[in-house]
């Protein structure tokens, strides 16, 4: 009865850890893969929601631009939204930069900075037509280079 207990165990036992340690396995593989998920979504909205606030500063330097060029006057409605706008996506686009270097890769952060850059070097000019054609060259490049860089970022 003894040996017959020890077959049994020695049938058994050898599968019964091959199943502990085959899901153990599965579990931390299922976990990490999660985590990962988890983080590139993370990623991609913080990606989608840069794009967004660059597009409306875009919206915002573009509207000028044509105004100042065409000699148009935009009307007080039309000017109050987009006043609007750019402090909003202003606001929230320097948020998502101090967000980017945790967040995004390197070089998506090299974008944001030369952004900055670029956008400074243009408020510093005197002259109207100068500021807001850097501005516009300056968000324009911007959102560019950053399309490009969250789709090789986010492997799309």
């Amino acid at each position: 009865m003894q040996d017959l207990m020890i077959g049994v165990a020695k049938i058994v036992l050898p599968g019964i850890l091959i199943a502990i340690f085959t899901s153990i396995i599965t579990v931390k593989l299922s976990i990490r893969k999660f985590h990962e998920e988890k983080w590139w979504e993370k990623k991609q909205q913080t990606y989608s929601n840069l794009l967004e606030a660059l597009h409306h500063l875009k919206n915002y330097a573009s509207e000028h631009y044509e105004g100042q060029l065409l000699r148009k006057d935009m009307n007080e409605e039309k000017r109050e939204e987009l006043t609007s706008d750019w402090k909003k996506y202003s606001r929230e686009l320097r948020k998502l930069m101090d967000l980017a270097s945790f967040q995004l890769s390197d070089k998506a952060v090299e974008i944001l900075d030369l952004y900055s850059k670029e956008k400074t070097e243009a408020e510093q000019s005197d002259d109207i037509y100068d500021w807001i054609d850097g501005d516009l060259a300056a968000v324009t490049k911007c959102l560019d280079n950053l399309k490009i860089e969250a789709k090789r970022d986010l492997k799309v």
